[in-house]
C-alpha cells in the first residue's frame, strides 16, 4: 500500500467508485486509486470529498489529512484502529495521574533536545553541545526563510500522516479518544522529533528556490522513509522504557 497525496485546486473533488477513490479535475482526466492500495491520504489546498468517500476510507482504516495553505494539519478523519494495546494503556495511565502531563513533557523535551543536538553535529556546529533548541530554532528560521518554512511545514505534516499509520503497530492506538484530547497528539508530537532529522536536506536543498509544493516534499520524504521510521522506532523505544521506568 501507499500514501496517495492530493494536491487540490478548485474544482478537485474526491468521490467513491467502489471499491476506489476517484480524484476529479477539472480539464484533466479522473484517476482511480484503489481503496485497497491506499495506505493514507493527504490532501493539500481546495479537495471536496463525498461523505461516501470518506465513510469508505474510514472503514477500510485509511487515515485522511487536511492541510493548510501554509503546510500545517488542519484536520483528520481517522479510520478504524484495533483493540486498545498494552502501550496505549500505560501512556493512558500515566496522563491520568496529576503528575502525568508534567513527566510526558519532561521525557519530549529530552527526546527533542537530542533530536535537536543531532541536526547541529550533523551541521558541524562548533557549539552543538551547548546550544539550546530555542537558539536553534531561531537560526532555523532565518536560514529556511519563508519558502524552506513552508517546505518544512509539508513535510513535518507528511510525517504526521505516516505516523498515524505508524503508531497502531507500535501499539499505540492512535484512534484512542484518550490520546486525542488536549493533554496529548502523539502523532504530533513524534513529527515534531522526526522533523529535525529533514532540516539538513531542507538547508541545503537545491531545487527551484521558489518551490515548496507537496509532491517534491513527498518525493524527499520517500527517499528517507527507511531511516525515518528507524528513528521512530527508537524514539518509541524510549518512551516504551520511559512508561515502564514511571509506572
Amino acid at each position: 500500500m501507499r500514501p496517495l497525496y492530493i494536491d487540490g485546486s478548485p474544482g478537485c473533488r474526491v468521490v467513491l467508485d467502489e471499491p476506489a477513490l476517484r480524484v476529479c479535475l477539472p480539464e484533466k482526466a479522473d484517476q482511480l486509486f484503489p481503496l485497497t492500495r491506499v495506505s493514507r491520504v493527504v490532501c493539500n489546498g481546495v479537495v471536496e470529498w463525498s461523505m461516501s468517500a470518506l465513510l469508505a476510507c474510514a472503514d477500510a482504516g485509511i487515515t485522511v489529512l487536511f492541510l493548510e495553505r501554509n503546510g500545517k494539519v488542519r484536520a483528520r478523519w481517522l479510520g478504524h484502529g484495533g483493540e486498545r494495546q498494552s502501550l496505549t494503556q500505560r501512556l493512558v495511565d500515566l496522563l491520568a495521574r496529576g503528575d502525568g502531563p508534567g513527566l510526558y513533557e519532561n521525557w519530549y523535551l529530552s527526546m527533542e533536545k537530542l533530536a535537536a543536538r543531532s541536526f547541529a553535529r550533523r551541521m558541524a556546529l562548533n557549539d552543538w553541545r551547548e546550544i539550546s533548541v530555542v537558539q536553534l530554532r531561531k537560526q532555523l528560521a532565518l536560514a529556511l526563510a519563508e519558502t524552506g518554512r513552508r517546505r518544512a511545514n509539508l513535510l513535518q505534516s507528511l510525517l504526521h500522516a505516516e505516523l498515524l499509520a505508524w503508531l497502531p503497530d507500535a501499539g499505540l492506538g492512535s484512534d484512542d479518544e484518550a490520546l486525542l484530547d488536549d493533554k496529548l497528539d502523539l502523532a504530533s508530537d513524534m513529527s515534531k522529533l522526526l522533523i529535525w532529522d529533514f532540516y539538513p536536506a531542507l538547508l541545503e536543498w537545491d531545487g527551484d528556490v521558489q518551490q515548496a509544493d507537496m509532491q517534491s516534499m513527498a518525493a524527499l520524504f520517500q527517499q528517507r522513509t527507511d531511516r525515518c521510521y528507524l528513528l521512530f522506532r527508537s524514539s518509541i523505544n524510549k518512551l516504551h522504557q520511559f512508561l515502564l521506568a514511571v509506572s
